[in-house]
């Protein structure tokens, strides 16, 4: 059999094969993507192996952004934790590439670990060369074939050139009609608000149309390409403006529901007749989002869609080249959207797909025949066409388009032309010392990976942390010591849990299934092995009561308890509620009554009486609060801002909301929560963002 190759140094082995990284014997947990770029550094060691060289070997075949690179090589670096000069140091030649330093020694294993005379294959140092001569040709003209479905399909890698490299982050990209300007929102770095900026042309710099106060976003070209349409948030106000290229001066068409932030789309569209806009919004807090039709001489609106507010709604409208049909994206879920259509007249929208993942972005293709969107659907974002008159269920096929993360696009309607961005956006679980002193001394990070880690709850005996993350390429419950790490997975399969709150004991961990609501409870047993069962109930944000006797839990009309051993649920407060927490004395629970709700509520357990606690939550993030005896640390939006926050003390004694910090960047609210307060009071867990760039790009043509 084909021997097997190993290469090791310092501490470290890496499995060839395999793709399995080893510290001294034991697995080191990376990404696959992550294992495959030490795996070209190594091979490569002592040399420079270019940005070019790495992509191609990385991600053969595809487009994708250098910041998932850049990414990629600071994982490996945190995980081999090696100093300057040690083997393992992977080196920085600005606008080449890296280094990885050696010794590095290859060695070739059979199968069985032995020889075929029965000895033990020797070790042999080899030299290291370089195996990409060819790398920057490929990464234009490869051809990826993609097998599904017992299908082959060809896809031709497309050219893309940048459009916007500025400093901070480039999103939201529509190219105009005839495929010439690009219009974005530029958000500088520093994190502060985004304002829109227009490319006329690659040899002509960037300009901004329209004001600078507020927050801004969802451009959208007229169908002449001479004015653009946008929202902008001040503060408890939104409003949809119209603006000129030629002089930027704007005019105000209507207002609009004050906030979309977390939501990664551009929410408006302009019709291919001009008479029309297409643009997600809410006539109040406790809707979910739907698509309305805004006249754009007059800004009267009439309502598209509308769907249950137990959903976050619809968003991301696109109209079709004929101006007959709207698409749209679904958001039943954190990580499940569906692709709609509608007629503009309205009526029950066609459901396009199927697949329970995300959507990020979408728009039509120049015939009208199909869609183009961007999806995880096989694991990682990609972009991908569906025909909208095909029958039989037919499959959408890929394009050469990647991402590692969420994929925001635009089609030219007259050219061949697509523009996008990737979307960067990678939450990590941060412990705040409300003890300490500066602000900089007060931030721990607890728990990252290239993944997505939120829901952060700390054990009754404050040594473990129960957290959410899809590290294992899907969403699933994990437990990390707090101290040493070491991260267990609870929970497997399609269980899509929600936040895992803890038993009083801290061997068990209650959850729902965010997609069907079915309670499970997680049980470890004495030998650290977590075993998984239904209790045969349905509700959202499931907590313990104090004595471990009782499982709160919210519904569509009530608050309800369910005894833990079985039995049948009592209403303990008539009105819907989710993002529970129970106080300590086993008297109140509390609750937030929507997903958009700004209001925090409790009900006395034993009565079922109502109370209003605080106002101020911020809008989306139903559980970013954290329960004490004296008050609750909650997140809230910063005064006049629409996307930056500030994290508050609500102090029972005096009701007054006290300020603690400005957070440090901000934090897109849908999925991040709850903060979890340690059983001592003095460390807050909470949800960050990594800082992050993302680009705008061009591809032309499109295939």
């Amino acid at each position: 059999m084909k021997p097997r190759r190993v290469y090791r140094f310092g501490a470290f082995q890496l499995d060839a094969a395999a793709k399995v990284l080893l510290r001294d014997g034991q697995p080191v947990r990376l990404a696959r993507k992550a294992v495959e770029t030490l795996l070209v550094l190594v091979e490569n060691a002592g040399q420079v192996v270019t940005k070019e060289e790495l992509l191609a070997a990385v991600w053969p075949g595809r487009i994708v952004d250098e910041a998932n690179l850049a990414q990629n090589v600071a994982v490996v670096r945190k995980a081999l934790g090696a100093g300057r000069g040690e083997p393992g140091y992977i080196e920085t030649f600005p606008g080449r590439g890296y280094r990885i330093l050696g010794p590095v020694v290859a060695t070739e294993l059979s199968c069985d670990g032995f020889s075929d005379s029965g000895e033990r294959e020797r070790s042999r140092r080899r030299p290291m060369f370089v195996l990409l001569a060819a790398a920057g040709v490929i990464a234009i003209s490869a051809i990826a074939v993609w097998r599904g479905g017992g299908s082959r399909v060809r896809t031709e890698v497309p050219h893309r050139i940048p459009v916007a490299r500025q400093a901070g982050k480039e999103y939201q990209p529509v190219v105009s009609p005839d495929g010439a300007k690009v219009a974005y929102v530029w958000e500088k770095p520093g994190g502060g608000p985004g304002g829109i900026w227009v490319r006329e042309s690659l040899d002509r710099p960037p300009r901004r149309i329209g004001g600078e106060g507020g927050d801004f976003s969802s451009p959208a070209w007229s169908p002449d390409g001479r004015r653009l349409a946008y929202l902008r948030f001040q503060g408890s106000t939104g409003a949809l403006v119209l603006a000129s290229l030629d002089t930027s001066a704007e005019r105000i068409l209507c207002p609009v529901f004050p906030s979309r932030y977390g939501l990664p789309n551009r929410h408006l569209d302009w019709s291919p007749d001009g008479e029309w806009l297409a643009v997600d919004d809410a006539e109040s807090l406790h809707q979910a989002l739907g698509i309305f039709l805004v006249s754009a001489t007059t800004g009267q609106r009439r309502r598209l869609t509308q769907t249950e507010n137990l959903y976050i709604g619809d968003v991301d409208p696109r109209f079709s080249p004929d101006g007959r049909s709207v698409s749209f994206i679904r958001v039943f879920h954190r990580a499940h959207q569906e692709l709609f259509v509608v007629g503009i007249e309205g009526g029950v929208p066609r459901q396009l797909t199927f697949d329970g993942k995300q959507i990020s972005g979408q728009d039509w293709d120049r015939d009208g025949q199909s869609l183009v969107f961007g999806s995880d659907r096989t694991g990682e974002f990609r972009l991908w066409r569906i025909g909208l008159t095909a029958k039989g269920g037919k499959q959408p096929t890929p394009t050469g388009i990647y991402g590692d993360f969420p994929i925001q696009l635009s089609l030219a309607r007259r050219e061949p032309v697509l523009v996008y961005s990737v979307l960067q956006h990678d939450l990590n679980i941060w412990s705040l010392d409300l003890a300490a002193g500066s602000t900089a001394q007060r931030w721990r990070q607890m728990v990252a990976s290239p993944g997505q880690d939120a829901s952060p709850q700390y054990s009754p005996d404050g040594k473990r942390i129960c957290f959410r993350s899809d590290r294992s390429g899907e969403e699933q419950l994990w437990v990390a010591d707090v101290e040493r790490g070491n991260p267990v997975q609870v929970t497997r399969g399609a269980l899509w849990p929600s936040v895992g709150r803890w038993s009083p004991t801290g061997r068990a961990i209650v959850f729902n299934n965010a997609r069907t609501g079915e309670i499970y409870l997680a049980e470890e047993d004495p030998g650290g092995q977590w075993q998984v069962r239904s209790l045969g109930a349905a509700g959202y944000h499931p907590v313990f009561s104090p004595d471990g006797q009782w499982i709160y839990a919210g519904t569509m009309s009530a608050v309800v308890r369910l005894p833990v051993r079985g039995g049948t649920a009592a209403q303990v407060a008539p009105v819907r509620g989710i993002s529970l927490d129970v106080s300590k004395d086993g008297r109140y629970i509390y609750f937030v009554r929507e997903a958009t709700d700004t209001v925090l509520w409790r009900a006395e357990v034993a009565t079922g009486r109502l109370e209003k606690v605080l106002e101020g939550l911020l809008a989306y993030c139903s559980s970013c609060w954290a329960l004490t005896t004296r008050g609750i640390y909650f997140l809230g939006a910063r005064q006049g801002s629409g996307s930056r926050q500030r994290l508050l003390f609500h102090d029972f004694a005096t009701g007054r909301d006290n300020l603690i910090l400005e957070y440090p960047e901000p934090l897109s609210p849908i999925g991040s929560g709850p903060f979890s307060l340690s059983p001592d009071g003095r460390h807050l867990l909470c949800v960050r963002v990594d800082p992050s760039n993302s680009d705008v790009f061009r591809v032309d043509p499109f295939p």
